[in-house]
């Protein structure tokens, strides 16, 4: 059984992790296969979104710790933990970076790295069974892959260190409520429905898109006026490209825009 199937369908990569029988636990492999689909999506023009899934009753319950117990138990030298870490984290480094936009849509359990890559995802919707957890504390481990950094500027401070401290569970009308997704809906339609998003993203103007996630992942850490300017250079590139002027074209023949990234 493949571990993580990747299918690309019109402008759209869809991810589904594919272990349903240990609720979608991550072997080692699967970072690099993971990094290596996202590199596919980042080369290939033809793709404009990429949405995240899991097979099953869950997203990810996390990191599959029988293959991972070396890490935990004392036999592992701190740079080779160090190394290996290191490559998880490469995971939120690809994610941010991709130049196109990601939806996870979680169809249960989110847990561990689970929760980590539906963090650092760009929208998140969730199915009315799905839960959210950051159980590290009760596992005496920590967070990885960027959790410190994103999830505060999701839900806030507060509410971060509530639910990292406690590892209590999130049901999805919490995380909806908090702002962790921004949308909850049944687990029969989770799939189509973030279809039905990475649909709307992809036939949106892709430079738009695509500058729009660059400047909102710097905004919390820039002036206002740092931002503004952003936002004048991204207009200028607007101004500059082929999609602009087919937009305005296409409004004033009343048609649907068809842009091509350039």
């Amino acid at each position: 059984m493949t571990d993580i199937l990747f299918q690309s369908q019109e402008n759209i990569a869809v991810i589904t992790f594919n272990r349903p029988d240990v609720l979608n636990a991550f072997k080692r492999s699967m970072f690099q296969q993971l990094l290596d689909m996202l590199d596919t999506i980042a080369s290939d023009d033809s793709i404009r979104a990429a949405l995240i899934t899991g097979n099953g009753r869950a997203f990810s319950a996390g990191i599959d710790l029988e293959e991972l117990s070396h890490l935990f138990d004392g036999s592992t030298v701190a740079e080779q933990a160090r190394a290996e870490l290191d490559e998880m984290q490469e995971l939120t480094r690809h994610m941010v970076n991709l130049r196109k936009p990601i939806i996870s849509a979680i169809n249960g359990v989110a847990v561990g790295v689970g929760a980590e890559i539906a963090i650092a995802s760009d929208i998140r919707i969730a199915a009315e069974s799905a839960y959210f957890q950051f159980a590290e504390v009760k596992r005496g481990i920590f967070e990885t892959n960027g959790v410190m950094h994103r999830l505060p500027r999701l839900i806030g401070m507060g509410r971060a260190a509530h639910v990292m401290m406690t590892g209590e569970r999130i049901s999805a009308q919490s995380a909806y409520e908090m702002g962790l997704v921004t949308k909850v809906t049944s687990a029969e339609s989770i799939l189509q429905e973030g279809m039905d998003i990475a649909h709307t993203l992809a036939s949106n103007a892709p430079i738009s898109v695509r500058l729009i996630k660059e400047v909102l992942q710097q905004s919390y850490d820039l002036d206002l006026e740092t931002v503004m300017q952003l936002e004048t250079e991204g207009t200028l590139e607007c101004f500059a490209s082929e999609d602009m002027r087919e937009g305005v074209k296409a409004f004033v023949e009343k048609r649907v825009p068809i842009y091509k990234g350039r």
